[in-house]
């Protein structure tokens, strides 16, 4: 592999900006984690086929997504599984598995009474977005051997495949992360899929070797493929627009998608996280294109100049300055790339300056969330780590292919691990891929969902996170899209405020929750809000209170705010 110049050579500007710690209160040491899967009935085991060929589909795992299908007010839960390879049993079931939560900390299994089909194909991630706006969000499952599936939420607890119908079943090719996003600013979700390699079960399917052992192909072994856009036309169906958007010209190696207005100027841009090549960050021109500047903005590769295996990214706002931030994981002896935002269209890594780098580089990334764990204000880390190869135990002295969670705690900039103080479950050694995040209780502390390749998943129950302060806020947009994906949400409160995107993607072929959740501290006075709507319209909120679920429609006065009590029914 060609070395590359160092970022900060290439692009001095980068380093010209000093970066100042941003105060924060200090670290609760009350937050537990604590494993409650079994507790809440879900029992799903997912099935990855492994077989001594060590197929490279058999290792990345497959998603896990929140969404409120029903919309009452808690979320339910959906689980993507494998499929089948060569010489394994075609008789076992790799059915997805859906679980309504039934709002006393349970969930019931539910995937054919709501019309999930059976799984024919090798299932990988899931995005969750309305795409139709009526009020009931949709499903969109990614594959890796078939067409990709968009199930339309009828509206009655059903959903029914309109894949075909719609036009977003994809050519067959190998599909992993995906996002709804309104690149447009037309009032309809878009749809991206992020592609991975040319490798299928039936052709350019290698068998690699680690000196005498046999092992899991990396990147290198296959060629790229461009990832694909679809453009929601506003009566149901999809527009593939990839070529005209300047995007499908990129055939990069994409595992996850992270939309993010990066310089806020009203256009949601795309960043993907590519393995073992240079990451994009697609930059939305506002006339139906792209123009990829990862190389220029400081986001394609690491702060040594060289690419990175980047599996999972997410965006937040991690040091209070308003900007939009990236986070991206990637494999052992690398580490977790935290690339801050400067304001002037440049990112810098400041990985080995917040601490994140040290932590993070034993272990191999897929999911993660920037998220207010303990609700002091300000994001921290949580990621979920596991082997690629399954014998990496015989391939490298000191590597593991099953490796516990991470859990970085952001105080005032910088990341201290506190994983082991955290719970005793985020410790077991597990062969985690993807990660999701909600309010699951609505006890007003973000809870996080964790899927196992090969195994079975687990939710982590967050305890104490709530004895802060804290706020909800669930936009419903009018003129923009219904979810309000794309609006950008500031909340001010004494001399802090906080800046908050709207999406249900990020992570790794998972979605979240995308309740906007802000935490405030030790803060119990009135907290202002601004929300920016991807329509242009602004709407100016005061006297908001602190612990409550606040629903925001597009042009929200004082007086038009419906406040909830946490598991109400939502608004429609």
């Amino acid at each position: 592999m060609q070395r590359r110049l160092p970022a900060a050579v290439l692009f001095p500007l980068l380093a010209v900006e000093a970066w100042a710690l941003v105060e924060s209160p200090d670290s609760d040491s009350s937050i537990t984690f604590r494993d409650v899967t079994a507790q809440a009935g879900i029992d799903f085991v997912h099935r990855n086929s492994p077989t001594p060929k060590r197929y490279a589909v058999a290792t990345v795992g497959s998603g896990c997504g929140f969404i409120d299908f029903d919309n009452d007010g808690y979320q339910d839960i959906l689980l993507i599984n494998g499929g089948w390879t060569p010489g394994t049993d075609k008789n076992l079931s790799f059915d997805h598995s859906l679980y309504r939560n039934r709002r006393d900390g349970t969930f019931q299994e539910v995937t054919s009474q709501a019309g999930i089909e059976s799984n024919s194909y090798y299932g990988m991630g899931v995005a969750v977005g309305d795409y139709d706006n009526d009020g009931f969000d949709d499903i969109f499952i990614t594959n890796f051997s078939g067409p990709d599936l968009l199930y339309r939420n009828n509206g009655n607890g059903t959903f029914r495949n309109r894949s075909p119908a719609a036009g977003v079943g994809g050519d067959g090719r190998w599909s992993s992360s995906a996002a709804f996003f309104d690149y447009d600013n037309d009032g309809f979700l878009d749809l991206y899929v992020v592609s991975y390699t040319d490798h299928s079960l039936e052709k350019n399917n290698p068998i690699c070797k680690h000196g005498p052992l046999v092992a899991t192909c990396g990147p290198e072994a296959f060629n790229g493929v461009p990832d694909v856009l679809y453009r929601n036309r506003g009566d149901g169906t999809f527009a593939e627009v990839g070529q005209k958007a300047r995007i499908a010209q990129f055939a990069g190696k994409g595992l996850g998608v992270a939309p993010l207005d990066y310089d806020r100027d009203g256009l949601v841009d795309i960043y993907v996280a590519n393995d073992g090549v240079d990451n994009y960050l697609f930059k939305n021109e506002g006339d139906g294109s792209f123009s990829e500047v990862g190389l220029l903005s400081g986001t394609a590769l690491d702060e040594n100049g060289e690419p990175q295996a980047g599996m999972g990214v997410v965006a937040a706002d991690y040091d209070g300055d308003g900007l939009l931030d990236l986070a991206v994981t990637n494999l052992d002896l690398e580490y977790l790339a935290l690339y801050q935002n400067k304001g002037d269209g440049f990112f810098e890594d400041m990985s080995s300056r917040t601490g994140v780098l040290a932590p993070s580089r034993p272990f191999v990334g897929f999911g993660l969330g920037l998220i207010d764990v303990d609700n002091d204000s300000d994001p921290d880390l949580v990621v979920a780590n596991g082997h690629v190869m399954d014998n990496a135990a015989q391939l490298r002295a000191g590597a593991t292919y099953r490796q516990p969670k991470l859990l970085l705690e952001n105080v005032g900039g910088l990341f201290e691990d506190v994983t082991s103080e955290r719970g005793e479950v985020l410790v077991v050694p597990q062969v985690s891929r993807g990660l999701a995040w909600a309010d699951y209780d609505n006890d007003g502390d973000l809870d996080v969902l964790v899927s196992n390749c090969g195994g079975s998943p687990v939710l982590l129950r967050n305890e104490g996170g709530n004895e802060n302060a804290w706020l909800q806020l669930r936009l419903v947009g009018r003129k923009s899209n219904r979810n309000g994906f794309g609006a950008l949400v500031e909340l001010r409160f004494g001399e802090k405020r906080l800046v908050s995107q709207v999406t249900s993607a990020g992570s790794y072929l998972s979605a979240s929750d995308y309740r906007v959740h802000f935490g405030l501290g030790d803060y119990h006075g009135n907290v202002e809000v601004t929300v920016h709507w991807p329509s242009g319209i602004r709407d100016d909120i005061r006297e908001l209170q602190p612990r409550q679920v606040v629903v925001l429609e597009e042009g929200s006065t004082n007086h038009s705010v419906t406040v909830l009590d946490p598991g109400t029914q939502s608004t429609n």
